[in-house]
């Protein structure tokens, strides 16, 4: 069995020295507003990549450029999303007037690691 101090498991004191915090969200812009959202958010990219803590942010879409975005996020620590999310609070309204449905709230996922393969985490390895 790997060494749990090696491969990021959590420790017995609860800590998890690699974990890595996903954030998975989709949206749907309304007709017409696709440009604006991604315009939207890419201003956004530029504070939100330089959050402490942040490790990931990029915006998806389908081949055909049709359907909802997804917004991958990934941060160090819950303590660095909740951060981020004192942030969004007031743009939030500027992102949900582009939008087709409700903004759903965040819901943040932590990494299980599998075998320490550095492909399983978003978190950024050795240059």
């Amino acid at each position: 069995m790997p060494d749990p101090s090696r491969d990021g498991r959590p420790r017995t004191d609860g800590t998890s020295p690699k974990a890595t915090f996903v954030s998975i969200n989709q949206m749907q812009p309304k007709d017409g507003q696709r440009d604006q959202l991604i315009a939207l958010l890419t201003e956004f990219a530029v504070s939100i990549h330089a959050e402490p803590g942040c490790t990931h942010y990029s915006v998806h879409q389908a081949p055909d450029e049709t359907g909802p975005l997804t917004i991958i996020q990934a941060y160090s620590s819950v303590e660095a999303f909740d951060e981020h999310a004192v942030w969004m609070r007031p743009n939030v309204p500027r992102l949900a007037a582009l939008l087709a449905a409700p903004l759903r709230p965040p819901v943040l996922y932590e990494s299980v690691p599998l075998s320490g393969n550095p492909k399983e985490s978003l978190r950024p390895g050795p240059a």
